[in-house]
């Protein structure tokens, strides 16, 4: 198997600003997975809501590469937590698992990085989780989210054992930051361009012959 690592240092911006919530349209989603379940190339993203290079990669690359590559098929992106950045970042990894339980995860991982702030600043304590939840809810008007079956999930830690189970998984790896991708044998760190993921699946597909 092909084994290459793509190493870009980067400074670190200050944290974002608070938007509005507006949710991302996605031609299919299976769980934390979003494309089509048999596409050949698979890239796993290892991120942390309170990271802003993460926020960074959502806003201005993932919409190039759904286009060009999610979308026709030929890219499936899993999501999975790394939680790097303290107990704010672990509290926004539950809630998006609380609700993936009721099939919203990318709604509410597309909230959570709209909602981003400074690190540790309170953005993501429970009770603005809970808020956070209630918009969601008004945003899928015509499709039930239960913000109490929500709110019990997530007052209960009931995901807690799942999302350091991925944080373990990605220091097992040799991951040291967010936000990095598991491409094939190619692991891609920062929020790098269209290009970049571009040529890493290029030689993915080639070396499997497809």
């Amino acid at each position: 198997m092909l084994v290459a690592v793509l190493l870009i240092v980067m400074n670190r911006p200050d944290g974002g600003d608070e938007g509005s919530f507006v949710p991302v349209q996605r031609a299919a989603v299976s769980g934390r997975v979003e494309g089509a379940p048999n596409a050949p190339v698979v890239i796993i993203e290892y991120a942390d809501f309170q990271c802003p290079f993460c926020k960074r990669y959502w806003s201005d690359t993932a919409p190039a590469l759904r286009a060009e590559l999610v979308d026709p098929g030929t890219v499936a992106i899993e999501f999975r937590h790394f939680v790097v950045l303290g107990p704010e970042s672990q509290s926004a990894a539950e809630a998006a698992e609380c609700a993936l339980d009721q099939g919203r995860f990318w709604e509410m991982h597309d909230l959570l990085f709209t909602k981003q702030g400074a690190e540790q600043s309170g953005v993501f304590e429970h009770g603005k989780l809970k808020r956070y939840a209630r918009e969601l809810a008004d945003a899928v008007e015509g499709a039930a989210f239960d913000v109490e079956r929500f709110d019990r999930c997530l007052d209960g830690r009931e995901k807690r054992a799942v999302v350091q189970e991925m944080t373990d998984e990605a220091a097992q790896l040799g991951i040291e930051s967010t936000p990095s991708f598991v491409v094939g044998g190619f692991v891609i760190r920062g929020a790098q361009p269209l290009e970049t993921f571009r040529q890493a699946v290029a030689t993915v597909r080639a070396g499997a012959g497809r």
